[in-house]
């Protein structure tokens, strides 16, 4: 008993290390990118450092960490016309959600002051992030910092996206800092 406990424990921590690891490296790394492709709203960010905390939401919701969501139904649901039985597995767009125009005006543009923002970046509900509150401090932190301390930066050359389908960030984010 002891030895399962202890196994279950080592998982979730492992767990929680790489959840909140890649949710807020990618946080901080898009969060960047996405500023310094959107000048105005860079310049009102560093001009206006109380809209952080929307900025932040403003970031997950434009440029979404976490794509995609696998769940699986648990009773027969018809959706969208079509017939779902119990067990049937369905991959919800995140990413895509967070840009729907029935939800947001203009979704295509970044606006750091965006109110209300319901985005689903940590998802919601039973399936919402574990570390989804560390990740909006600890990017808030970084990026107000990031800004405080270098506010010229710029992307010097391409950045490289990360290439996984299901997690939004990059491998490499070239700048220069003065």
């Amino acid at each position: 008993m002891v030895e399962h406990l202890s196994a279950e424990l080592l998982q979730n921590c492992i767990f929680l290390l790489n959840a909140g690891h890649e949710t807020t490296t990618n946080l901080i790394g898009n969060g960047l990118v996405a500023l310094s492709g959107n000048p105005t709203q860079k310049k009102r960010l560093i001009e206006n450092p109380d809209l952080i905390k929307t900025a932040v939401e403003e970031i997950l919701r434009f440029e979404s960490l976490n794509q995609l969501g696998n769940r699986m139904t648990t009773d027969q649901v018809e959706f969208g016309g079509i017939t779902l039985t119990a067990g049937t597995p369905v991959t919800l767009c995140i990413g895509a959600a967070n840009r729907d125009p029935r939800q947001f005006t203009d979704p295509e543009t970044l606006d750091i002051g965006r109110c209300p923002n319901r985005h689903l970046a940590f998802a919601t509900g039973a399936h919402q992030c574990a570390g989804m509150a560390l990740a909006r401090l600890e990017g808030a932190i970084a990026i107000s910092r990031f800004l405080g301390r270098f506010p010229d930066y710029a992307l010097n050359g391409p950045s490289v996206r990360g290439g996984r389908v299901r997690f939004r960030g990059f491998l490499s984010v070239p700048c220069v800092v003065s």
